[in-house]
């Protein structure tokens, strides 16, 4: 059985900052040999390791990282995601207010650990793909679950910015204002996507793919995703499943899959404070792609 839309959906409003998809179980969407970036590219950026464990995240690589894009493979049982901090805030600040939102559904704690940190991106243990460092600072990983928040030492990115153009993609899922989704309305079963958050969009965005029944409408999603309903999985709930780490307005990443091909919902969970809290799935960020 997936993960299930209930389930995130319980898990997203009930634990510390639901805005993390870590609050996932691991995508079944593996890397696919076809889409992994080739040796040659690799050797042209810097190639990042993250390994979750229970209590702390592992990243190996350079010892010298110089700003600008990266491939990221990441290995355990939740995503990694990376964040940066204005000044006069840092993790210690981060992490007192996603507990905040999470106990007590704190809008002021969500706004400041919002506008106060830049989130470059990430991926599900067992996924791969590129995030961009975007100018040299101070980028700490960290992982969301149902035990809280996890970080892992902070890596010191320095200048000048090498160039660092994306590797080639198969389509685009864009994340916009309202909030909505644009780009492809279709990609194959197994490559690489773009997933890019418009600075316009206002809001921190991550990919939730979830595999439904050829024909099943997002009308059916948002009223299940409404309901209070308790009982079995909707019979329209297919095993494809992939979830992105998030990205804040003006940042893009790529991330490489292989999934079952058919019909799919692409949906964010991300919480919205004008809606106290919200994710904006349930405000109806929907979208219906095809995989083929």
């Amino acid at each position: 059985m997936p993960t299930g839309l209930r389930r995130v959906v319980a898990v997203v409003c009930a634990t510390a900052l639901a805005s993390s998809p870590a609050l996932l179980a691991p995508t079944t969407g593996a890397a696919s040999g076809a889409a992994t970036t080739t040796t040659a590219a690799r050797a042209a950026m810097p190639h990042l390791v993250a390994t979750l464990t229970k209590k702390t995240i592992r990243v190996k690589g350079p010892r010298s990282l110089r700003a600008g894009r990266v491939h990221l493979e990441v290995k355990g049982p939740g995503i990694v995601e990376f964040v940066t901090f204005k000044k006069g805030y840092d993790v210690d600040d981060f992490t007192a207010d996603v507990n905040k939102f999470g106990a007590k559904n704190n809008m002021k704690a969500l706004r400041r650990a919002i506008t106060r940190s830049t989130i470059v991106g990430g991926l599900a243990g067992g996924g791969s793909g590129t995030i961009v460092f975007p100018r040299p600072g101070a980028y700490t990983p960290f992982s969301i679950g149902e035990r809280g928040l996890v970080t892992g030492r902070t890596l010191v990115v320095r200048g000048p910015a090498r160039s660092s153009s994306a590797p080639r993609t198969d389509g685009v899922v864009l994340a916009k204002g309202g909030p909505a989704w644009g780009g492809a309305s279709g990609l194959p079963a197994e490559g690489r996507f773009l997933f890019k958050n418009k600075r316009s969009s206002g809001m921190p965005h991550f990919v939730v793919l979830q595999q439904v029944a050829s024909g099943t409408t997002t009308d059916q999603v948002l009223d299940f995703l409404q309901s209070e309903e308790q009982g079995p999985p909707p019979s329209w709930l297919l095993p494809g499943e992939l979830a992105t780490g998030t990205l804040s307005p003006g940042r893009s990443m790529t991330v490489d899959y292989e999934l079952p091909p058919g019909q799919y919902v692409v949906m964010c969970f991300f919480p919205d404070p004008d809606m106290g809290g919200m994710p904006h799935a349930m405000m109806g960020m929907l979208r219906m792609i095809t995989l083929t």
